[in-house]
Parts: structure tokens; sequence; C-alpha cells
């Protein structure tokens, strides 16, 4: 079965490293998305080191968002977009901080559904490119990290700034929201929202939203563990990605970069540094071991109906497991290829 990874980070320096990974797990292609810098001269530095490795990547960059105060940043941003597709770019990726962190001068935040940035959103629309943006995250980075919180195995120290608890900051519904007025607002562009849209915990709700507007769709990058945690929500899990299987794409946010390679843990297995120590073991070696771990962690939860007792993901201090869901073999062949097939240029 051909397998596309829709959501990865993979600095140039680490595409050997990444396609080793991706050789001992079966995946044909990855998305790589740019980390902030993904626009001009940089983005073409990247593409070209990319493009030692024909038809294994396929890149998403950045607009300058260290410019968005500047007068028509948006109509500038867009045709900078516009050339970098003409390079090669074959997506738009848009992080959280667009709502949690980009302040006006004034020192208000920038609301994800500004007018100010439609000709963005609207150019890549033009451009038939998808934007992938992560709004929000989920519903517990707004809670009290407590024993009840089942994000309380990682948000303190490394990660206590994703805790959102109490900071005076949008809530996870104002967000949302206003990510849905955006899509809504541009119905001739593709919006591909990770981590199931932030709403792995409400998939009713995610679900509603896939209803209301065609031209939306997930990846499922970095949420198995809440959709899997107890037999009711593999449950709903299994029904939500069977329900929804042409609107749901495979990711999962793997990283490879030059924080974390070195500590020879996958980054997105969520472990606060220094935790696991690498003693004499080759960083690079091990870091291939814990992302194919994390890899095959997504596949057994969305092709068999296993039970992962230790999975490779820190969440909760008290330990739990993911139920596989065994999805129909129809099933996730589209999520793991064919959505992106159809959504995205490949080359």
């Amino acid at each position: 079965m051909t397998i596309l990874d829709a959501h990865t980070h993979v600095f140039p320096q680490y595409a050997d490293l990444a396609v080793e990974v991706m050789d001992r797990c079966g995946v044909e292609r990855v998305v790589t998305l740019e980390w902030h810098d993904g626009f001009g001269d940089s983005l073409r530095e990247h593409m070209k080191a990319f493009g030692r490795y024909p038809g294994r990547f396929v890149v998403f960059g950045n607009v300058d968002f260290s410019r968005i105060n500047e007068p028509a940043f948006a109509q500038t941003a867009a045709e900078q977009m516009a050339t970098d597709v003409d390079a090669g770019m074959r997506g738009l990726k848009v992080y959280k901080a667009l709502g949690l962190e980009y302040r006006e001068e004034k020192g208000d935040l920038w609301r994800v559904n500004d007018e100010r940035l439609d000709p963005i959103w609207a150019k890549a629309g033009e451009l038939g490119v998808p934007v992938l943006i992560h709004t929000a995250d989920p519903p517990a980075f707004w809670q009290p990290v407590n024993e009840s919180n089942f994000w309380n195995g990682v948000l303190h120290g490394e990660y206590a700034w994703w805790s959102y608890y109490r900071k005076g900051l949008p809530s996870i519904e104002e967000l949302l929201a206003e990510r849905n007025e955006v899509i809504r607002r541009h119905p001739d562009t593709t919006f591909i929202c990770p981590h199931v849209g932030s709403r792995a915990a409400t998939l009713d709700a995610a679900a509603e939203d896939l209803e209301e507007m065609p031209n939306l769709y997930y990846d499922i990058s970095a949420r198995i563990p809440i959709m899997g945690v107890s037999r009711r929500r593999s449950v709903r899990s299994r029904e939500f990605l069977t329900e929804c299987q042409d609107r749901v794409l495979f990711g999962t946010d793997l990283i490879y970069d030059d924080t974390n390679v070195p500590t020879g843990v996958q980054a997105q297995c969520l472990h606060q540094p220094g935790e696991i120590p690498l003693g004499d073991e080759d960083c690079r070696e091990r870091y291939v071991e814990t992302a194919v771990s994390f890899i095959r962690s997504h596949l057994d939860f969305l092709m068999t109906d296993t039970v992962q007792e230790d999975p490779p993901f820190r969440r909760t201090t008290r330990g739990y497991s993911i139920k596989g869901l065994g999805l129909p073999e129809e099933v996730c062949e589209k999520i793991l290829f064919k959505n992106a097939q159809r959504l995205i240029d490949l080359g």
C-alpha cells in the first residue's frame, strides 16, 4: 500500500535521515513543512537539497510573517508566494502563532480572520495550492495542568509555554471560529487543518465542520493518543474516519532538526530534554529508531486492532494505551495516500 506522510518537518541537512526512516517504514513520500523561513532564496536552497532525493519530498513553504505589520504585507506575501510556487513550492504552511503570538504594533493580537490577510488565502486558491493552517491546540492546553489533564506529562518544563491556562489569550472556541470564518470566506481555496483541526477530542464537532465546509480537510498528525485512549474513543474514531474517509490525510508531524536529532529521541515523543539519556549510543541511529517507532505506531493504529500498551507518545503521567482501529483497506488507502494525491501536486 502506498503511503504518503502529509505532515513532517525535515530540515534539509537531515533529508538523508528522513529517507532512511521512510525506507524502513514503507513511506514513499513526505510533505515537509518549512519552519518559518520557507520563502524566496531560502526556500529555493532547501528545495535544491531535497531535490537530491527525487520523488521523496514535497515542500510546503511559508510567507514572511515577521513583516506582518508592514503596509501591504498580505499583497506582497501573495506575490512572493506566486513566485515560490513557480519555483516548486506545493503548499503554504501557517503556524499557530497566527492568533496566539503575532501582535500589531499597538499590542493587540492579530486575529486569524483579519480581512487584511485575505489576499494570501485568495492567492493560494488562484495558484491551486492548499493552505495547511494550524490554529489553536488541544482543549487541554486551556485547562489546569493537574491529574485529570491528559497532557499533564507534557505541559511543564520545556513545554510549559504550551499551556494557555489563564494567560489572557483567545479561547480555543474563538480561534477555531475565526479559522472557520476564513475557510468559509474562501471557498475556492483548499485548507488542510492538521491535528484533526484541533478537534481530535471532539470528533462530532470535527465532522460537523467537514459537512459544512467542503474545502476543509484534516490530517491526524500527533493526535492518535487521544483518538485511541479508550475503547469508546477508538470506536468513535473508527466511525469518524470511515464516515469522513475522503477528507482526512495521514500525517505524523515528525521533526528532523538541529535541536532534536542530537538528543537521539524523536521530538514528537515529547519527552523533556535529557529525560532519556543518550549514553554511548549514536544519536542519529537512535533518532532513526525512535522515528520509525513513531510512524509504525500511527500505521498500527489505523490498520490493525492492536492495543499499544506502551505507545511512543509522552502524554499523561498516569500511563495509557492506544486501541487500534483496524480500518478497512479501502479506507486506509484513501487516508494514507489517495486523498493527498488528489489535493496536492506531487510533481
